[in-house]
């Protein structure tokens, strides 16, 4: 193991008449053996004296590799070796994960998460890029958002693990590309303007001080590729590894953006668009993220809705994995037809709201607020905008790069939506490609894993320059039948059953008209 961050007590020489060479120099010489190119910056030249004499030349210091060099973040007094800790992040743009980690044992010490307060200015990041554009009072605002939700992640982790902020020196953080630019207080509106180039791919390592994070050291953003293809994707590539193997995988993660690199060690190709908040519920009036009460899992048995909710509350909504339940479970026992559309008398569930077809997935009597909870025809369409989007995404990548479903070895879906979505259902509607089982991967939040990978390899730094430089990112601007791809897409699993194989025969043996 060697971590991004190390801790080394040094027994310096005590200066006498024969030796006069400096504090700071005596320092470089005991590190200069281990540590080539060590900087000690201004800051901590200023604390030598007296803490140097005070500990009579024993000290400990704390150094960070960055790309070229060690940075020294920290001298203490007497060894302190045993006490050496790191930060890892997940910065999404609706929710920010970070994880407090020993960096002599890789331990997992605490895991908190939080809402991002950016969303204050917008549920969409496009309203948050417009909210800022030509205001640089605004562009704060955000960023003090971003800054002040990681103070409160921080505070919750000490309060915790009972380890302060000063006896942090590394934060390693994966977000995409507009959520790197807000946290570092840059305008990310040419990330949005023709040609769509983000103010910088590379941010590699910030002093946090500069941007008011209380840990003593630095904090590394992973590299973006494109304007929508950021950091974040890069960490999940890393944690794969998928860039060094030899057979060829599918990394796709869908959330409010949806993003696939696909490729091996020869190769990386990648797309990315807009998804929409639909696995965030966001298209329902009932639906939700996926925390206590919301619906995540449905069953059709003998005509009637079976589903259970998170930490088994009273039903309040339904969140994305039980939508794609939802509409699967549907589709199997003939509730909608190829199209999406509910059929009326089918059963009891579906119900008339507002001059509109409408699915009834838990009664007033069930639910914690004491209403209907529904799905409309409407949200039901929306949906599968969504699914078809992400279903081109794979086969327009696919044939960009002459590749079919078969020369595809293992196909990863990232994020906390890919854990718990039932891919059996993903694969009903056709948000999946019918893929044998054995080959999908469901990670977890492998942007999270990514950037605690990171902390405990610090060789990785130049294989993470590499995976951002490889990767070949395609437009979806070019793509020009992308569009009639997507209305392809847009039926119940596809247009063409017969890519569906295992869905054809699970019809079939309902006895679903085909």
């Amino acid at each position: 193991m060697e971590a991004i961050s190390e801790k080394v007590f040094l027994k310096l020489e005590m200066p006498n008449g024969r030796d006069r060479k400096g504090d700071r120099d005596r320092i470089f010489d005991a590190l200069k053996d281990k540590y080539k190119n060590v900087d000690i910056p201004y800051k901590i030249t200023k604390e030598l004296y007296p803490k140097c004499r005070e500990a009579n030349f024993g000290i400990t210091v704390t150094l960070v590799k960055r790309d070229y060099d060690w940075v020294v973040t920290r001298v203490e007094k007497g060894d302190t070796t045993d006490r050496n800790y790191g930060l890892c992040v997940d910065l999404g743009s609706t929710t920010v994960i970070m994880r407090l980690v020993d960096l002599n044992t890789g331990e997992i010490i605490a895991e908190e998460g939080s809402f991002n307060k950016q969303i204050a200015f917008g549920e969409d990041i496009l309203n948050r890029i417009f909210y800022t554009r030509n205001s640089k009072e605004k562009l704060h605002e955000v960023h003090k958002a971003t800054v002040d939700t990681f103070i409160e992640l921080i505070n919750k982790i000490s309060e915790k693990s009972k380890i302060k902020g000063e006896d942090i020196s590394i934060m390693t953080v994966a977000g995409n590309t507009t959520m790197t630019h807000f946290l570092l207080d840059i305008d990310p509106w040419t990330i949005f303007q023709m040609p769509y180039t983000p103010v910088f791919n590379h941010p590699g390592f910030i002093d946090c001080d500069e941007i008011g994070i209380p840990i003593n050291g630095y904090m590394y953003c992973f590299p973006s590729v494109a304007n929508y293809l950021g950091g974040d994707i890069v960490s999940g590539v890393l944690f794969t590894g998928m860039h060094k193997q030899q057979g060829i995988s599918a990394f796709i993660d869908i959330g409010t953006n949806g993003e696939l690199v696909m490729g091996n060690e020869d190769f990386l190709v990648a797309v990315a668009g807009a998804a929409g908040p639909a696995l965030e519920g966001g298209i329902s009036k009932f639906g939700m993220r996926a925390k206590s009460g919301a619906i995540d899992t449905i069953k059709i048995e003998n005509n009637e809705i079976k589903y259970t909710t998170i930490e088994n509350s009273k039903p309040l909504g339904i969140c994305g994995s039980g939508i794609v339940d939802l509409l699967s479970e549907m589709f199997l026992n003939g509730w909608v037809d190829f199209s999406g559309q509910l059929k009326e008398g089918v059963s009891k569930n579906i119900i008339k709201v507002d001059s509109q077809l409408a699915v009834e997935y838990a009664s007033k009597e069930e639910s914690e607020n004491h209403e209907s909870l529904i799905f409309t025809q409407s949200d039901i369409n929306q949906f599968l905008k969504t699914k078809s989007a992400a279903h081109t995404m794979v086969s327009f990548l696919l044939e960009e790069v002459g590749l079919t479903l078969e020369e595809l070895d293992k196909f990863y879906v990232a994020g906390a939506f890919g854990v718990h979505l039932d891919i059996e259902s993903a694969v009903t509607i056709g948000m999946y490609p019918d893929l044998p089982r054995e080959k999908f991967n469901c990670p977890g939040n492998a942007s999270l894993k990514g950037s605690y990978k990171l902390l405990m390899d610090r060789n990785l730094l130049s294989e993470i320059d590499d995976i951002a430089h490889r990767i070949d990112y395609i437009g979806l601007e070019d793509a020009k039948d992308f569009i009639e791809k997507m209305r392809a897409a847009s039926f119940l699993p596809h247009t063409n059953i017969d890519s569906y194989p295992s869905v054809k025969k699970k019809l079939m043996k309902r006895e679903v008209v085909l």
